[in-house]
């Protein structure tokens, strides 16, 4: 699955698709038949374009559910007239993703290719965890900075992942890695704003963008979250020990704890900050703070100047 490929979700009488394509639009079909499995599908591939076809009613409720969830960026809803709802022959009624209807075939397909563009020229997403990556990151730190808009970059990690990976591999290790950007985007969809920003960097490094008011308590949660869920992702033993066994980089037996997660924030609102390069290493150096605390721990930057 590359950043090139376009998901577009097919909706059928009795059963969906979810189609994955790319620019050339070779692409792979994947059938269900069941409402449950066709929305851990679409939280998963996330389709760019969704086009429904079915009974207005029904397909309408499909459409206004996808819209609502945030499990699509265009929808498309596209059905036969139904009795009621007079119109030519051969026609169809179509609903465009900004609720107006349109039954000419040549504006659906200018919309359609509109949409199209529109898909192929959004950033990538992680394909691991389905959120923006540094280049997004980048872009807002400076237009914000620019801007003169205060905000804090919360800055996090897992500590002992390494040893984790070594141990159980990296399969497992990017369960570990998906549960923890889950616990990112809950947080901040709880307790932030309408303008913050959840960003996957890589690895087991994320970024949340957002208020002063807010970053304590959203660190606080993904704190509380993680440490009540990381000892599941162990046996039974290891968690009764407190701790997994793996050679060091000296190739010598180690004991190390159960995963914790290291944050750091930093207000730009409080210091001067010159750029993208200097929000980071001031990030980095808070988490590096964090981290030498043992357990997980939220470390805030309070120097001025």
């Amino acid at each position: 699955m590359t950043s090139e490929s376009l998901a577009v979700l097919i909706v059928e009488a009795g059963r969906a698709k979810v189609c994955r394509f790319s620019v050339e639009l070779r692409g792979e079909t994947l059938w269900t038949t069941k409402k449950e499995e066709l929305a851990r599908r679409l939280a998963r591939a996330k389709p760019d374009i969704v086009a429904i076809a079915g009974h207005f009613d029904a397909a309408a409720l499909l459409a206004d559910d996808l819209r609502r969830r945030g499990l699509a960026q265009s929808v498309f809803l596209i059905t036969p007239t139904a009795d009621d709802r007079p119109t030519e022959p051969g026609h169809v009624r179509v609903v465009l993703p900004d609720g107006t209807a349109q039954v000419e075939p040549e504006g659906l397909l200018q919309r359609l290719f509109t949409a199209i563009l529109s898909a192929q020229a959004r950033p990538p997403v992680s394909p691991l965890t389905g959120l923006p990556g540094s280049r997004v990151l980048r872009e807002e730190v400076e237009r914000r900075l620019t801007a003169g808009e205060p905000f804090v970059f919360v800055y996090l990690d897992l500590d002992n992942f390494k040893a984790y990976n070594d141990v159980h591999g990296f399969g497992r290790g990017d369960i570990a890695i998906r549960l923890l950007s889950r616990q990112v985007v809950a947080a901040t969809k709880t307790l932030g704003g309408p303008s913050d920003l959840c960003v996957h960097i890589g690895g087991d490094d994320f970024a949340i963008l957002t208020d002063v008011a807010a970053s304590p308590g959203i660190a606080e949660h993904i704190i509380a979250e993680f440490d009540r869920r990381a000892p599941e992702l162990y046996s039974p033993e290891d968690r009764a020990r407190g701790y997994i066994e793996s050679p060091s980089r000296r190739g010598e037996p180690t004991r190390y704890p159960l995963m914790t997660v290291s944050i750091g924030g930093v207000n730009t609102g409080l210091r001067r900050v010159t750029g993208y390069l200097h929000l980071t290493e001031i990030a980095a150096e808070v988490k590096g703070y964090a981290k030498a605390l043992e357990g997980s721990q939220f470390v805030m930057d309070r120097r001025r100047g």
